[in-house]
Order: C-alpha cells, then sequence, then structure tokens
C-alpha cells in the first residue's frame, strides 16, 4: 500500500497586509529589500489576524493615500497570499469547577 499523499490547502481567503514605508528607518536600501522584509513578517502578521498562508503572496509598493490601512504613510508596501482561517489550538478552559 503506498502512503497517501497529503493534497495542498485550498485557499478560502485572501490576506492582505500592509506595511508603512518610514524614510530613515529600518534596513532596507531598495524596494525589493523592503518588500522582501515584508514577505519576511507576512505570516507573523497573517498570525496576528487568525489566518494561515497557503499560497505564494503577490506585493508591490503603493501610495499610501490611496490604501486603506495605510496610517497616513506617503508610501506602503502591500502584500496580498491565498489564506485559510488559523485552526484553533486544541485545548480548553477549564471553568474552574
Amino acid at each position: 500500500m503506498s502512503p497517501r499523499k497529503k493534497s495542498a490547502p485550498v485557499p478560502t481567503h485572501t490576506f492582505r497586509g500592509v506595511w508603512p514605508v518610514v524614510e530613515g528607518t529600518g534596513t532596507a536600501t531598495t524596494d525589493a529589500e523592503l518588500i522582501l522584509q515584508a514577505i519576511g513578517d507576512l505570516p507573523n502578521v497573517a498570525h496576528r489576524h487568525n489566518a494561515t498562508i497557503v499560497g505564494p503572496p503577490r506585493a508591490c509598493i503603493a501610495d499610501g493615500r490611496r490604501i486603506p490601512g495605510s496610517g497616513g504613510a506617503r508610501h506602503v508596501v502591500v502584500i496580498e497570499a491565498p489564506a485559510m482561517p488559523a485552526t484553533g489550538r486544541g485545548y480548553r478552559h477549564n471553568s474552574g469547577g
């Protein structure tokens, strides 16, 4: 009997993360470096929003005035990726009784 292959998760949502570009801070010196840093942070940001990234991201740098969630930044890194709701941790809170 051959082992069953696990099928890839099927995305149910598109997760969008927005990172403000703040001149004079951070370590990125090019747009590509900014995008790579944001992609590296994407799983953590998604987790904080109860999402799991399940596919390749798409990224760009955009005019912050046109992007909801920019916080007033002039430019932002925007990343969208296929996602699913994060699964629960499987534990229960005891009522103390």
